[in-house]
C-alpha cells in the first residue's frame, strides 16, 4: 500500500510522535471576566465554543478556574506540541473522561498506562494498510447504495442515512457484521453518551451519576441490550474459523498477547462502534452542509470528480490525483472538526509553553479555537478550500491543525478516517447537488464530538448529470 502510506507521511495530521522542540515561552494571562465564585464556568457552560475562541484571542494559554477546579486552556500550537508530544507521561485522561468510563469502560480511550499500551498495541493490527482495500470496497458498495436510494429523494433529512453508512462501514470492516438490530442497539449506545458527554462538561450542572435518573437508566439498558448482542457475537465467532479483524483480535489477543478478557473486548466493542462511525459520519455531514451553502465550491468539485471518475466511485489509486476533494475534507474538518477539543489532567509538574504546571490541574486543547484563529488562517471563520495549498500546508506550525491529535495517543485509525471520507464524498458530491432546507445555520452540538444540533441535516438533493467516460 504504498499509495496509503504517501498519502499519510504527507498530511498535516500525521505528527511523529518524536519529541519536538520545547516551545519558546508562551504568553499567559486570566481568563477575562472571571468570576470570584465560578471562575469561568458560567461562560464555559453557556457557549463552550465561544468560549474557547475567547480563550484563544486572550493568550496563548490561558490560566482560569472552573468552580474549584484549576484550568490551563492551551491554544498555541507549540505548547500544544508539548502537552501531547513532548511530555504525554505527564498526563492522563481529563476528569470527565474519567467519569465516562461508566461507558467506555478501559477501551482505547479511556484507559491509561500499561493497560492502554497493551490494548492499543493488540488492536494496531487492524488498522494496518492492507486492510485498507477492503474496507475501502465496503464503503464503496454502501455509499453507493445511498446514492441510489438518494437519486429519488427530493428533499430528506440525510444525517441518518450518513450515520447508517458510516456504522455500516465500520462493523463489516472490524466486526464481520451489520444488521438492524445492531444498527439500533448502536443508535442507543450513541445517544446516550451524547446526552452523558453533555452533562459531564457542565461545571453547573449535578453529575447525573449521582442519583438515579433517566439518562443513566437509558445508559444501562442500552449497555445492556448491546451487551447480549456481543455474547451471541462472540458465541457464532468461535464457532467459525479464526478471522483477523478487530474482534478477531480482541478474542485472539492478536497471536502475540493473552486473549481479552470478556469486560476488556466489550469496552473496546463500545468504544471502536462509537470512535468508529460517529467521527466520519460528523465529518461526511458538516462537508455536505458545507458544499450546500457553497454551490460555486461544490461544482468546481463535482466537475474535477467526474472529469476523473466518470461517476465511478474513487479507489485508492485515485485519491492522490484529486486535490480539490482533499482540500474540501480539510477544510471542512478545520472548520467542525468531530474531535473539537481534547483534555488531559497534570499527574506531575510539568513545563508547557515555558510555564511550569501544578499537579492536578486540568489542561484543555481545542481544535475550534485553532483551527479558527485568524494568526493561522486568513477569514478564519470562511469556508475557503483553496488554501490548502501544497505551499500553505508546509507553512503552517504542527499543531495549528490537528483534528486527529498528536503524538503517542494520536486517533488509532486516522488513515482509514481518512480514506473512507474521501470515497464517501468523492461518491456523494459527483452525484448530486445540494442545497438547505432551512433558513437557518445549522448549530453544532457539543457532544463527544461535534454533531448537527438535533442529529439532523435536511437538504434538497438534486442529480447531476455524469459526462461519460473518454
Amino acid at each position: 500500500m504504498r499509495i496509503a502510506r504517501c498519502r499519510m507521511d504527507s498530511h498535516p495530521v500525521a505528527h511523529s510522535s518524536l519529541r519536538l522542540a520545547p516551545s519558546a515561552p508562551v504568553p499567559m494571562a486570566p481568563f477575562p471576566e472571571e468570576s470570584w465564585l465560578l471562575g469561568s464556568a458560567k461562560a464555559a457552560a453557556a457557549d463552550g465554543l465561544a468560549y474557547y475562541r475567547r480563550c484563544e484571542e486572550t493568550a496563548g494559554i490561558v490560566e482560569t478556574r472552573m468552580l474549584w477546579k484549576r484550568v490551563y486552556v492551551v491554544t498555541e500550537p507549540s505548547a500544544i506540541a508539548d502537552v501531547l508530544v513532548n511530555s504525554p507521561r505527564s498526563f492522563i485522561k481529563p476528569y470527565f473522561l474519567r467519569r465516562m468510563k461508566v461507558f467506555f469502560g478501559n477501551g482505547l480511550l479511556t484507559a491509561e498506562g500499561d493497560e492502554w499500551l497493551h490494548n492499543r498495541r493488540t488492536l494496531q493490527p487492524a488498522f494496518q494498510s492492507d486492510r485498507l482495500p477492503g474496507f475501502i470496497d465496503f464503503t464503496r458498495h454502501n455509499t453507493e447504495a445511498i446514492a441510489s436510494v438518494w437519486s429519488t429523494a427530493g428533499v430528506r433529512d440525510v444525517y441518518p442515512d450518513i450515520i447508517d453508512l458510516c456504522l455500516q462501514n465500520v462493523t463489516q470492516t472490524m466486526f464481520g457484521v451489520f444488521d438492524a438490530e445492531l444498527r439500533d442497539l448502536t443508535r442507543a449506545l450513541v445517544l446516550s453518551c451524547q446526552a452523558l458527554v453533555h452533562a459531564l462538561t457542565n461545571m453547573l450542572r449535578v453529575s447525573p451519576l449521582l442519583y438515579p435518573n433517566r439518562l443513566t437508566r437509558d445508559l444501562a439498558k442500552a449497555k445492556r441490550e448491546f451487551n447480549a448482542y456481543l455474547d451471541r457475537l462472540i458465541a457464532q465467532r468461535n464457532a467459525e474459523p479464526p478471522r483477523n479483524d478487530f474482534l478477531g483480535l480482541l478474542l485472539s489477543g492478536g497471536g502475540h498477547h493473552a486473549p481479552m478478557s470478556r469486560q476488556a473486548i466489550f469496552d473496546e466493542s463500545v468504544t471502536m462502534l462509537f470512535a468508529g462511525h460517529e467521527t466520519a459520519a460528523a465529518a461526511a455531514a458538516w462537508s455536505l452542509y458545507l458544499l450546500a451553502t457553497h454551490p460555486d465550491v461544490a461544482d468546481a468539485l463535482a466537475a474535477d470528480l467526474s472529469a476523473e471518475l466518470h461517476g465511478a466511485p474513487p479507489n485508492v489509486a485515485h485519491l492522490d490525483g484529486l486535490p480539490r476533494l482533499r482540500a474540501v475534507i480539510d477544510e471542512a474538518m478545520r472548520l467542525y472538526p468531530p474531535a473539537h477539543r481534547y483534555g488531559r489532567t497534570v499527574i506531575e509538574p510539568v513545563m508547557v509553553g515555558g510555564h511550569l504546571l501544578p499537579k492536578g490541574a486540568d489542561v484543555v486543547l481545542s481544535q475550534w479555537a485553532v483551527h479558527r484563529s485568524p494568526r493561522w488562517y486568513d477569514q478564519p471563520d470562511t469556508f475557503l478550500p483553496g488554501r490548502w495549498t501544497p505551499e500553505f500546508r508546509h507553512s503552517l506550525p504542527k499543531f495549528a491543525y490537528f483534528p486527529f491529535g498528536g503524538g503517542p495517543r494520536a486517533c488509532v485509525g486516522s488513515h482509514f478516517f481518512w480514506f473512507e471520507a474521501a470515497v464517501i464524498l468523492g461518491v456523494l458530491a459527483q452525484r448530486f447537488r445540494y442545497s438547505l432546507v432551512d433558513t437557518k445555520p445549522l448549530v453544532p452540538y457539543e457532544g463527544l464530538t461535534l454533531i448537527p444540533d438535533g442529529g439532523s441535516l435536511r437538504l434538497r438533493i438534486e442529480p447531476r448529470p455524469v459526462p461519460a467516460a473518454g
